[in-house]
């Protein structure tokens, strides 16, 4: 099939170089103001919590590899950067399979390569590693588009929505939340049913201090990353009436949709949200069926890209339901998402994302609890002069 405009010409891969990353992150340890290690080493309820040995760092058994990272080169002179997770399990899927079905065509045939992508997937794909590796390439090609037509992403998604997006912190620290103007702050719920009653009161408790520090007026989330079940969040729920809080986070496995809709039916005193760890508009309309959630949340790098992330939000549009992108306001790519979808109310930060970047020039950050609209051709990011230094390219 004949292609439309430039031709991709190369898919360079590249994964993470582990030892030159920690000498990177340790030299500009005193550059940052938040560490962001608390994530992998602080005591949070996981789908391991129930074996001692997993229990206080999700560091001790979280896998994934790492980063992965993909340039698009066009015979036009313009790259496109994508990024994902998965590590080198996703850089050989894109190497050695999904690479065939982009050199030669253009990229602005996104959705028909997003279609042989996936499809040429099936046997081994549908969810996990296969959906990363597409994502990260789907990005490469939206950034790669809009650096051809010269205009920022979010013009090519579909034009700006509006001028500011707000946005809301996860983590378990409340002292800068106000002052730094967030609409909101997510904590991340250190017990599950493991730790019986009395993890059920430590985390009531945490949630307690957070209101007394936040107020009235800023919103409290839950996440509770896969680590809870039915029973468990319906008594959480009614414990925590009293502390208003705005929604629960994923407190199931991601495939439990039966729990997830009586869930959903059960608790009145919160919404639930999901959709973090499920896969393209096949798994959201899964969820959408069974009325599993009042919040959808796909993961940009993890649903299939922005491709995959614009039918979710047609999807749930259509039953009139709320979506909020997992760690929206940390991921160049899905903020642009954001400024181009009028229904998205939200954007996720974590304090501290994207401060000196091991890669990327041009990360953008909130301003006063807010992000504003971004101008910058393509996805606004460039990588650092010195990048390669701290990656290693596949198959090079």
């Amino acid at each position: 099939m004949p292609g439309y405009g430039p031709a991709i010409t190369a898919v360079r891969v590249f994964t993470d170089d582990a030892e030159k990353l920690k000498a990177y992150e340790d030299s500009v340890a005193s550059e940052k103001t938040y560490d962001m290690a608390w994530i992998r080493n602080t005591v949070i309820a996981n789908p391991m919590s129930r074996y001692p040995a997993y229990f206080e760092q999700r560091s001790s058994w979280l896998g994934g590899g790492g980063r992965v990272m993909v340039l698009i080169e066009t015979d036009a002179g313009v790259t496109g950067i994508g990024e994902s997770t998965g590590g080198v399990a996703a850089a050989s899927i894109i190497a050695e399979h999904l690479s065939r079905f982009l050199v030669g065509r253009s990229p602005f045939q996104i959705e028909m390569l997003w279609d042989m992508m996936f499809r040429s997937t099936l046997p081994y794909g549908r969810k996990g590693l296969p959906i990363m590796a597409i994502s990260a390439v789907d990005l490469a090609l939206w950034d790669c588009v809009a650096k051809l037509r010269g205009e920022p992403l979010y013009v090519s998604l579909g034009g700006p929505a509006r001028d500011f997006v707000p946005a809301y912190i996860t983590g378990n620290d409340t002292s800068r939340t106000r002052e730094l103007g967030f609409v909101g702050q997510k904590l991340a719920m250190p017990y599950g049913p493991a730790s019986g009653r009395d993890g059920m009161h430590r985390n009531a408790a945490l949630v307690r201090e957070a209101r007394e520090a936040l107020g009235e007026e800023i919103d409290i989330m839950l996440d509770c990353y896969m680590a809870w079940d039915v029973d468990y969040s319906v008594r959480m729920a009614e414990l925590l009436r009293k502390y208003k809080v705005k929604w629960i986070e994923e407190s199931l496995p991601p495939d439990d949709y039966a729990g997830y809709a009586a869930l959903h039916r059960k608790v009145t005193s919160t919404a639930i949200a999901t959709g973090e760890h499920e896969y393209t508009r096949y798994g959201f309309q899964q969820l959408l069926d069974v009325d599993a959630a009042d919040i959808y949340q796909p993961d940009v790098y993890w649903c299939g890209g922005l491709t995959e992330a614009k039918k979710i939000c047609a999807l749930a549009s259509a039953k009139h339901k709320t979506v909020i992108p997992h760690a929206g306001g940390t991921q160049p790519w899905t903020l642009h998402l954001l400024f181009a979808q009028p229904d998205i109310p939200m954007a996720e930060y974590f304090l501290g994302a994207g401060e000196a970047h091991p890669f990327y020039d041009g990360i953008p950050f909130p301003k006063q609890g807010r992000f504003e609209r971004p101008e910058a051709v393509g996805a606004g990011i460039a990588l650092k002069e010195d990048a390669f230094d701290r990656m290693k390219e596949y198959g090079a």
